[in-house]
């Protein structure tokens, strides 16, 4: 008995062909959604000048640290570089503290 296998109609080739080609060029042509989980932020500018630590300074307190689930608290400003904020939250990480908070303080309309 001769084995029966299932082929494809010629005549459905030329439209199998077609849908391919749609398919590619659909998504070839389409744009992909953004990542929208990154946050914006508008920090206001800050009058006061405040205590920076040097990241060595953090690194000793942050390594006394006994509970590690305690909130960190980082006051921010517009004036705050990206590097900075990277190298504080590497040093956090590095002593296995997650729980940040990063706040800014808007001047008060008097």
């Amino acid at each position: 008995m001769a084995k029966r296998t299932r082929r494809i109609r010629p005549d459905m080739t030329p439209l199998i062909d077609c849908v391919f080609l749609l398919l590619v060029f659909f998504l070839v042509t389409s744009v992909f959604k953004q990542d929208e989980s990154v946050l914006k932020l508008i920090l206001p500018e800050t009058q006061t000048e405040t205590k920076r630590g040097t990241p060595d300074e953090l690194r000793e307190k942050a390594a006394t640290v006994q509970n590690k689930k305690s909130p960190v608290a980082i006051k921010i400003d517009k004036g705050t570089t990206y590097e900075r904020i990277a190298v504080i939250l590497d040093i956090l990480q590095v002593q296995k503290l997650y729980n940040i908070q990063l706040i800014n303080e808007m001047e008060s309309a008097e």
